[in-house]
């Protein structure tokens, strides 16, 4: 009877397991919409949206003329907090385990010649409190357009992207950042960087400049390697090439995804930057996310009205997720309950979707 009741406990523990690994691995079919979270905007703008493991919330920078960063609990789909305070022209964010850091860039208007008035963008860091979503502290940058921003809580740095100036703006942390100095990026000149993705474990920044993609070491603020994908579009006489856009890094096959304005994703080795692959989109790409334990990664698109996904271990396309609204060009996903989060401008709103497996 022991011997019994322990094959069918062993058994029944090995179902268990196998049933979960099935789910992990299984190929998805589609994705359900379970929330409409509104938003208080008119606009149809917004930049980015993260997830915040540290206290599952996903931020979302709303648009450009009744600005504000919304926070939402990733666990409930409610809206937690807008937070305002002035802070205009949202665009990146990033957090530690108390703070939350948030780039604006806000046009004001100045003196010129005679009685006309200059517009002149000022650069800013928002660092709001997570423990009550005050704005604890704002100050200016010392570059200009302020984009993606990371944390490096190992070497206690903030990187900035500056897409003016075309450099990387470094910052200590907490409530008062002190600029420490700036990582200059290639080219020199050019539509500037965008949403990089920033490895902590291995102090390496891969961020996206104009046409190319860049590896930079964090410990002394060089380029590794770098990597153009013009040539991997045809030549236009009247066209601007297309740009690096958001990415990802998946450290389990050490490959890198980087979006571009030319509707495909690239796939690199995450080592040297040499491109594995090249996959189709429906338009132009702005951010990208991944969920890790169901190897998918998301393209977020904005003139495509949705989102395709891909499939991270065997580098192909999964499914397009229609949203039925423009302007769904950034989204977040938390891989602890893959929610992904997705904001979807023209609905003035953040769109949950749950994948549903097979």
């Amino acid at each position: 009877m022991k011997k019994t009741a322990l094959a069918r406990y062993v058994l029944s523990v090995m179902t268990i397991f196998l049933l979960f690994l099935g789910v992990a691995n299984a190929g998805t079919s589609t994705f359900k919409l379970i929330k409409v979270i509104l938003l208080p905007t008119t606009d149809q703008g917004g930049d980015a949206v993260s997830y915040d493991p540290f206290n599952h919330c996903v931020y979302v920078s709303m648009g450009k003329t009744d600005a504000g960063g919304v926070v939402i609990n990733a666990d409930t789909n409610a809206l937690v907090k807008v937070v305002r305070d002035g802070l205009v022209r949202p665009y990146g964010m990033a957090f530690d385990h108390q703070y939350v850091y948030w780039t604006s860039n806000k046009l004001e208007h100045s003196a010129g010649a005679g009685n006309n008035t200059v517009p002149e963008k000022k650069s800013r860091i928002f660092v709001v409190n997570k423990a009550d979503w005050k704005v604890v502290n704002v100050f200016d940058t010392v570059g200009s357009g302020a984009d993606g921003i990371w944390v490096d809580q190992k070497l206690g740095r903030l990187y900035v992207a500056m897409d003016d100036s075309n450099w990387i703006d470094v910052y200590t942390l907490g409530k008062a950042p002190k600029f420490v100095g700036k990582i200059s990026l290639y080219p020199e000149t050019g539509h500037g960087p965008d949403l990089g993705v920033l490895l902590s474990a291995r102090h390496l920044l891969y961020m996206p400049d104009d046409s190319w993609e860049e590896k930079i070491n964090l410990l002394n603020g060089q380029i590794e390697d770098k990597t153009n994908v013009a040539p991997y579009f045809p030549v236009s006489a009247t066209k601007h090439h297309p740009d690096t856009k958001g990415q990802i890094v998946d450290p389990e096959n050490h490959t890198l995804w980087v979006g571009t304005t030319g509707s495909r994703i690239f796939v690199f080795n995450a080592g040297n930057l040499k491109v594995l692959k090249q996959l189709p989109a429906r338009a132009g790409i702005d951010q990208v996310a991944y969920d890790p334990a169901y190897h998918l990664v998301y393209a977020f698109e904005s003139n495509a009205k949705g989102f395709n996904v891909y499939n991270a271990r065997t580098m192909k396309p999964v499914t397009f997720v229609s949203t039925g609204y423009g302007k769904t060009h950034t989204g977040a996903v938390d891989p602890g309950n893959h929610k992904i989060f997705v904001y979807v401008g023209e609905a003035h709103a953040v769109y949950v979707y749950q994948p549903v497996h097979d």
